[in-house]
């Protein structure tokens, strides 16, 4: 089949996907719960619907994969990984559509999960469709569609790719931010993390006599300026990894608003830490001085970077506050040996095919980059062992964001590719 064919399958979609991406944020697969059994129900009617393979993995019932399979006639595997649990919406009134939804507007599909990243999943089950629909194609196709990526993908992608479930040549991770038509872009790996928890212990005592007390929130909020100057640590990511990070700043410049400030700490944090405390917890009554108070902090690497020299210089740090009564806390435990991340190489068969295949469909040359999130290419990649680059149809920064939304351009765009890859690919 020639690539012009396929293009106009895929724009003959456009409803489709649309009405797909609208479908899938109508469903609440929000965290803490982070719950995804109606969303694989909702996928599978689609698969069985048009006759495609499928099989359902979990590890908890609550939080099932679904996996799409198209035969190929030869032995190579294409996989395509995606996530279909999302973060917390905020405040409704926040949104000027529901945030669940799901309303086609505006040339958009908007909610909660509609470009990180339920849109890229709706464009995969198009494609599993218009693959299975082919007379034969050379390479099978698996598409999965995982739970608990936006927490570390314990019951999702880090459990497949532990018991061996994912097993292919390579991997098409669709998360991200892949550019558009305009600014098309390929994902070389992502950033990783190295969160810590600052625990503050004090003494209680009445509210009305805080002086017989020992405030852990006063002790917490002094403490926290101390963690956030790891900001200026500077990461020891591989030499080999520059030329992808130099790349990635030029590309976030020309996508990013123009704001100088801003600009400055994106490329800043790629050679050092990015620091934010996003939880706070402490006290029990208004009555009461707490004994207890805590912050955990979100901290992201450039890919290769050393998680353990990062939260031994910050635990040097609250040492160095002289604040009594402070303790770091690693989100997880890390090997000295152990790099942020991932990233594959920009010059391998792999990359040159899925660069081209998404100039020839684009018209533009494509940039690569380190995505600054993470993703489940850590587990694909660094677990299962199988090269793993990135292509998502997300806009950038609508990410975790009140009025996220995907334009259906973008699908369309995320039907072609995750299309004609695996098609053309040898």
């Amino acid at each position: 089949m020639e690539l012009n064919k396929i293009i106009k399958l895929a724009e003959a979609a456009e409803t489709e996907v649309a009405e797909l991406t609208s479908g899938l944020v109508q469903f609440n697969s929000a965290h803490p719960d982070g719950f995804t059994d109606e969303v694989v129900e909702y996928i599978k009617a689609y698969l069985d619907k048009h006759g495609i393979e499928n099989e359902i993995h979990y590890d908890d019932p609550k939080k099932p994969n679904i996996m799409a399979r198209v035969k190929g006639t030869g032995s190579k595997k294409v996989l395509w990984v995606g996530h279909i649990d999302v973060v917390p919406e905020g405040k409704p009134e926040n949104w000027k559509y529901g945030p669940y939804s799901g309303e086609i507007a505006e040339g958009c599909v908007w909610g909660r999960g509609s470009s990180d990243m339920k849109g890229s999943c709706a464009a995969a089950m198009v494609s599993a469709r218009l693959l299975n629909e082919m007379e034969s194609i050379p390479n099978t196709v698996e598409f999965w569609f995982t739970c608990d990526e936006e927490i570390g993908g314990g019951k999702g992608a880090r459990w497949l790719a532990e018991t061996g479930l994912f097993k292919g040549d390579i991997c098409i991770i669709g998360d991200g931010n892949g550019g558009g038509p305009e600014a098309p872009s390929i994902d070389l790996g992502c950033k990783g993390g190295a969160g810590v928890t600052l625990v503050a212990r004090g003494q209680t005592a009445h509210g009305s006599t805080p002086f017989l007390g020992d405030n852990a929130i006063t002790k917490l909020i002094n403490g926290v300026p101390w963690v956030e100057k790891i900001d200026d640590f500077e990461l020891d990511f591989p030499e080999d990894l520059k030329p992808a990070v130099e790349g990635s700043i030029e590309y976030y410049k020309e996508m990013m608003p123009k704001v100088p400030k801003m600009l400055k700490a994106m490329e800043h944090n790629f050679y050092t830490p990015s620091v934010t405390c996003n939880i706070i917890n402490g006290g029990v009554k208004i009555n009461v001085v707490p004994d207890y108070a805590e912050a955990e902090f979100d901290i992201r690497l450039t890919p290769g970077s050393h998680p353990t020299k990062v939260v031994d210089r910050i635990k040097e740090l609250v040492k160095d506050s002289g604040i009594p009564g402070l303790e770091i806390v690693p989100s997880r435990v890390h090997k000295p040996e152990d790099t942020a991340g991932y990233y594959e190489s920009p010059s391998s068969s792999f990359a040159d095919q899925f660069k081209d295949i998404i100039g020839k469909i684009t018209g533009k040359s494509v940039n690569m980059k380190i995505l600054t999130g993470g993703t489940d290419g850590i587990s694909t990649s660094k677990i299962a062992g199988i090269p793993s680059l990135g292509y998502g149809t997300s806009l950038t920064g609508q990410a975790h964001q009140p009025d996220e939304r995907v334009t259906i351009e973008n699908l369309v765009l995320g039907v072609k590719i995750f299309t004609a890859f695996p098609y053309f690919y040898e």
